[in-house]
Parts: structure tokens; C-alpha cells; sequence
């Protein structure tokens, strides 16, 4: 006599234990420009093995054009950094939706804060040396972190894995802008942007303005097609690379937006920037980086490689870096950074970009 058929329960999904088919997850990482690039590798991570979960991010004003018309998320909220004097729309928003999950991975008291007045079945976040400022009492899943803490970028994977996922890095997703036609019009082929511009807080990073133009003199002697890109307010640090190399173009970061600067960049061969935001904007275009490093350690720092991409990091070695001061009277570990070792480590990424 046959039997009727059973019905086949759905495969599990990873983590469905934590977070449920079709579920929620608020991802908070309020800043810096090249954190919030770092944290939306967990966000193409989570989307990559649950395709069916809604993702929401917690961003600042400054950094919230980043994530525009961004395919992998569902919602973007922003905590207006500037207004200090009333309650932030991000924190009543955080009431109006109930979330799954909640992964912090910026870890500071102002990132707890939204945690902690958003309603989630767990909140989850990294122990310290990865998170600071008694973060972490807001969290009801302490995720240990190793003394170094890791790359910025994994200690989102770690917060993943926690939740029953692989914890397996993926390439960040922006949706970047073409540039322009005409700022590429006759310009030769392969094309480097130097960028040698920082934040004026990081100011102490920066390799010297007069090495950037005798930089972009030798690469357009060379047959290169050089741009120069800055930001607001740094059209002075740009002004003598352009003068250095008359064939080069200016690349307006600030009157192009952060996804119009990414679009500039996922069309240039080569960026050599300092430790900075646009660094990281380069890598996760796809972009061969030369990164000169100063006071910071690149194994937490550096920028992030995907696939066939690698990068090359420069710095000058001297016993104190590196280093956690905000400031230095003569920075040698990036001072000492000669322009031959630029020039050189421009040419073998361009070798590698271009097979001759």
C-alpha cells in the first residue's frame, strides 16, 4: 500500500537560530569614512549567505551619501552628528522597527547608545580591546576579540560567525557614479590618481605636497595618465601636482560626491593616497593602491585586498611606530618615505594591472 508523501522541511539557513528566515538586522557603524567601507563587507557577507534578511545601517550624516541607492540594504538611518542640543531622530527611529539582530561594529559609547535603545531579539557587539568606552555592557552577545584586535574590517566577520554564519570576508558593494566623460577625454592610458590630501584632524599623516608633484612629474614623463584628486578645502595640497605634470587633471572629490569620487577611482588603474578615507574608497573600487603609511598599523588599518587586487603599503620604519599619538611634530615613519620608493611601487602595480 503506498504511502503518502511527507513533506521536506526547508534546508536551514546559517544562523537561522539567531536570525530568522526574512528577518531583520540593523548594522551600526556611525564613522569614519574608511570604517563605514570596512563595515559594508559584513554587509555584503550577511547578504551573500542570507540573501533573505533585511539589512538596515546606522550611518552619520557626514557619511550617509555614501551609502545611496546601496543594493544590499534595505534602510539607511542617520544620526546627525552636529545637533547636540535635542534627541537624535536616529535614536527615536530605532523605536519604530524591531530588529533580529543587531550588530555593532564601531563599539564606542555613542554606537551603544543607539544599541541600547533599539529593540532587537540580540544585540551583538565586540569585547574589548575592540570596543571602548564601556560599549559592551550594552550588548547581550559579547563577541572575545585578540589582543591586537584584528583588521577593522573582520571584526564585523567575527560578529557574524558569532550568529551562526561563516564569518568569511566579501567585497564590499557601492553604488558608484560614472564620472564624467570628459575628465578621461584624451587622457593616456594607465591612469594613476594621487590623493595627497588627509582629514585636517590626520594632518600628521600626510607625505609631503612638494614629493606628490615630483611623484606625478615622473609618471607623466613616464607616459602615464596622472590625476590629482582632493577634497574640500584641499585644492592647495593638489595645486602643485597639477602644476608638476600640465597633461594631469583635477579630480574634484568634494563637487563629485563620495560615490562620484568612487566612480573616478573604479576607472584608474593605480591610487596612491596616505591613511586615509579615499585610500579605502580606492580599494573598494577595485582599485592597485600605494598606500604610505605613517603612525598606524596596517595589519588593522591597511587597505583591504579582494581577489586577483593586491596593494602595496610603504612606510619608513623608526622604533616608535607604530604608534596611537594624534599628532607629531616630525612624523619620520612617513617623512621618510622616499619618492624612488613610490615611483617604483607605482610601476610594479601598474606591471601587474597592465601585462606588458
Amino acid at each position: 500500500m503506498p504511502t503518502a508523501p511527507t513533506e521536506t522541511a526547508a534546508s536551514p539557513l546559517p544562523g537561522e537560530r539567531v536570525l530568522p528566515r526574512g528577518g531583520r538586522v540593523l548594522l551600526v557603524r556611525l564613522s569614519a569614512l574608511g570604517d563605514v567601507l570596512f563595515a559594508l563587507e559584513t554587509v555584503a557577507a550577511l547578504h551573500r549567505e542570507r540573501p533573505d534578511v533585511h539589512i538596515d545601517f546606522l550611518v552619520e550624516d557626514r557619511f550617509a551619501a555614501l551609502l545611496a541607492g546601496h543594493p544590499q540594504l534595505d534602510r539607511v538611518l542617520v544620526y546627525p552628528r552636529r545637533r547636540r542640543l535635542s534627541i537624535p531622530g536616529s535614536l527615536l527611529a530605532l523605536r519604530r522597527r524591531r530588529y533580529d539582530v543587531v550588530l555593532d561594529v564601531h563599539g564606542i559609547l555613542k554606537s551603544a547608545a543607539h544599541v541600547g535603545c533599539a529593540r532587537a531579539g540580540a544585540k551583538v557587539g565586540a569585547a574589548a580591546p575592540a570596543s571602548r568606552e564601556g560599549a559592551a555592557r550594552s550588548y547581550d552577545l559579547v563577541v572575545p576579540m585578540p589582543d591586537p584586535p584584528p583588521h577593522r574590517a573582520d571584526i564585523g566577520h567575527r560578529l557574524l560567525a558569532a550568529i551562526g554564519l561563516s564569518g568569511q570576508p566579501a567585497p564590499p558593494v557601492l553604488a558608484a557614479v560614472p564620472p564624467p566623460a570628459e575628465l578621461f577625454a584624451g587622457l593616456a592610458t594607465p591612469r594613476v590618481l594621487l590623493h595627497p590630501g588627509t582629514s585636517a584632524f590626520a594632518e600628521f599623516k600626510r607625505w609631503p605636497a612638494p614629493r606628490f608633484a615630483e611623484l606625478a612629474r615622473r609618471l607623466a614623463a613616464r607616459g602615464l595618465g596622472v590625476l590629482v584628486g582632493y577634497g574640500p578645502g584641499e585644492r592647495d595640497l593638489a595645486a602643485p601636482a597639477l602644476a608638476a605634470a600640465p597633461q594631469s587633471r583635477a579630480v574634484d572629490g568634494g563637487a563629485l560626491g563620495l560615490l562620484g569620487f568612487a566612480g573616478v577611482m573604479a576607472r584608474c588603474a593605480v591610487v596612491v593616497a596616505a591613511d586615509t578615507g579615499p585610500l579605502h574608497l580606492a580599494a573598494a573600487m577595485g582599485a592597485r593602491c600605494v598606500a604610505l603609511f605613517g603612525p598606524k598599523d596596517p595589519l588593522r588599518y591597511g587597505p583591504r585586498a579582494h581577489g586577483a587586487v593586491g596593494h602595496e603599503v610603504l612606510f619608513h620604519d623608526v622604533p616608535c611606530r607604530p604608534c596611537r599619538r594624534r599628532d607629531c611634530v616630525t612624523p619620520q615613519c612617513v617623512l621618510g618615505i622616499a619618492v624612488d620608493e613610490v615611483e617604483a611601487a607605482v610601476l610594479r602595480q601598474v606591471a601587474r594591472e597592465v601585462p606588458a
